[in-house]
């Protein structure tokens, strides 16, 4: 079976008498094939897809669509497609993207919503994509949508969490534009969404000293490299200086793509200060206060220990205390302490000698805290 398409033109001789007819044909057998494939494709796709006319009527509207619209092809098939089934909020903008698409011009990603049968209203991400026949003639639109109601109110959910958190929240755009602001971040700095959405973060509300290191810090996580504990300083509405600890996330789009970045932050202003008056109160402190890291290097020493062995800040700090500053017969043992006090088991008036710069041994009673951070 072949089937043809025919244009059937009248034969007359040379006195005009009809004498006949001839038929053009052309085998459109392998187009009708591919047709009714493309039309198969169209009717399992698992998308929802419609098609309308240059009238905008309807005459694609696949098994998707109906199972998530809830109305069959009998219901929809040539009937408008906007003044039917699109709320009149969204008519306007979906009747110019047809439009726009019956021209040529084609849309990509646009949202708007459809009501169905039931009357619940769900959220469509559509491309709208001209409709040509084989001559190239603009014959409608083929319209491919995405189903993105639990999308959206998952983003909605998402944006109330971050709105509602009790840390300060902040997101940038590509451009490094603000475009998250929660409610923590207007109580903590003063400037309102309004004052804020669309500025340049760093540009606007940064110190000049940090906007290299911020801006390095975003730009790495717009490259994916995300950035822990991060401290650096916000200046105020009223041009407080307030000390901020942040984290700062990649954020992407559900195709992965990098959309921009968000920072969760945490003021630790007071913190900060309370820690500078801790470190004033050791090294005024009337008795040797020194300290270690976890590896015993020492990061504390204050000014009754640089009087007492006679060693500078400069030239204890980063060194290891056990092996630089006890005598051999005690290092075992003096280790043994500081090994205890990291593992959280404290020890009071321990005795051993230290050797000063003078090279004069001194006895010291020591007590052994255990250094814990805010976690």
């Amino acid at each position: 079976r072949l089937d043809v398409l025919l244009n059937a033109t009248t034969r007359r001789d040379e006195q005009g008498n009809v004498i006949g007819v001839v038929g053009i044909g052309q085998d459109i057998t392998g187009r009708l094939a591919q047709e009714r494939e493309y039309t198969r494709l169209i009717d399992t796709a698992n998308a929802p897809i419609f098609g309308v006319d240059t009238n905008g009527r309807v005459n694609v509207w696949n098994q998707c669509a109906m199972r998530l619209v809830g109305y069959s092809n009998e219901e929809v098939m040539g009937h408008s497609l906007v003044q039917e089934f699109i709320t009149d909020d969204f008519k306007t903008a979906v009747q110019t993207v047809l439009d726009q698409a019956l021209q040529g011009a084609e849309t990509e990603n646009f949202e708007f919503p459809l009501i169905t049968k039931n009357g619940v209203r769900i959220e469509v991400l559509l491309n709208a994509t001209t409709r040509r026949d084989e001559q190239g003639n603009v014959i409608g639109v083929v319209g491919i949508g995405q189903d993105i109601t639990a999308r959206l109110a998952q983003e909605r959910e998402y944006s109330k969490l971050i709105d509602s958190a009790n840390a300060p929240i902040f997101g940038v755009d590509t451009f490094g534009r603000v475009n998250v602001w929660n409610q923590c971040a207007m109580k903590l700095v003063g400037y309102t969404i309004s004052e804020v959405m669309g500025k340049n973060l760093v540009q606007e509300f940064i110190t000049k000293e940090y906007r290299a290191a911020v801006k390095a810090v975003l730009d790495k996580a717009l490259r994916g490299k995300e950035t822990a504990n991060f401290e650096f300083p916000l200046i105020t509405k009223n041009g407080v200086r307030i000390e901020v600890l942040l984290n700062a996330t990649t954020r992407r789009d559900e195709q992965g793509n990098v959309i921009g970045v968000v920072g969760i932050g945490q003021d630790i202003t007071a913190r900060l200060a309370q820690e500078r008056e801790y470190s004033k109160l050791i090294d005024s402190a009337n008795a040797p206060i020194f300290g270690v890291d976890t590896q015993g290097r020492v990061n504390v020493w204050n000014q009754c220990a640089r009087k007492l062995v006679g060693y500078s800040t400069a030239e204890v700090m980063g060194y290891s205390l056990v092996k630089e500053f006890i005598t051999k017969d005690y290092q075992a043992s003096v280790q043994a302490v500081l090994d205890k006090a990291l593992d959280g088991v404290e020890t009071a008036n321990f005795e051993f000698p230290l050797i000063t710069k003078a090279g004069a041994r001194i006895e010291v009673l020591l007590n052994a805290t255990t250094r814990r951070n805010e976690h």
